[in-house]
């Protein structure tokens, strides 16, 4: 069985930080995750079944490519999911190790607005005020940071350039994704090579005790949680 499934994994773990109003139980975002984690341990399945959309084949198929375009310092590890050494209800996959301790995580937004909103960011504060995902993009390096041992961290977003579309359709048609090796340029993101913005973009945080153990203590509660309703990993 997939490691994931009945984990709180590391793409989602941002829910259990969201407090109730009096702010000192869980809120509902982390109540309902917490149930979606009973519910899947009991299926033996993953809950959602509607994973084969645009946007996630877009990230996972572009994901090689913006590996390709880094320097040999990282490594990719996207087969490989963690399960915490203490807590068993807790799992991750992170995308990248990089040699100089740091743990990374790639974003091909399937907008360009999204990539652009991204690309503005340079850390912690501004990923998380500027885009609608950044708390839960910062909580996944920081989720990934204590599974991997690590105190860095990157966010590395990327969009091809207009050039680099005939190769992808082409790749697309050899993997069976149809609906991308017939896309149109206009229905795709891509950057025009006299942009202002670059096809990379990497924000660099260094991952705190502080938020650790804030990370660690909710995951912690929730599986508390999960035990007292008699669905233990």
């Amino acid at each position: 069985m997939d490691k994931r499934i009945g984990r709180f994994t590391s793409s989602e773990i941002f829910n259990l930080l969201k407090k109730d109003k009096a702010g000192t139980g869980f809120g509902k975002p982390a109540l309902s995750y917490i149930a979606e984690k009973k519910y899947e341990k009991k299926l033996g399945r993953y809950l959602d079944n509607e994973t084969n959309n645009k946007y996630c084949d877009w990230g996972k198929f572009i994901e090689q490519m913006a590996f390709d375009n880094l320097s040999i310092e990282y490594s990719l590890v996207s087969d490989q999911t963690i399960v915490h050494w203490l807590i068993d209800s807790w799992a991750g996959t992170p995308d990248l190790l990089k040699n100089d301790d740091t743990v990374c995580d790639i974003k091909c937004p399937f907008t360009l607005k999204s990539f652009c909103q991204l690309y503005e960011c340079t850390d912690k504060e501004s990923l998380i005020s500027s885009h609608k995902d950044g708390e839960k993009y910062y909580w996944q390096l920081v989720s990934n940071a204590i599974l991997t041992n690590r105190d860095k961290a990157e966010l590395i977003v990327y969009c091809p350039y207009l050039e680099d579309l005939d190769n992808i359709r082409d790749q697309a048609g050899l993997a069976g994704i149809k609906w991308l090796e017939h896309a149109s340029d206009d229905c795709l993101p891509w950057l025009d090579t006299d942009s202002a913005y670059n096809n990379i973009h990497i924000i660099s945080f260094d991952i705190s005790d502080d938020d650790k153990n804030l990370l660690t203590d909710a995951v912690l509660l929730a599986s508390e949680t999960l035990r007292k309703s008699k669905c233990i990993l």
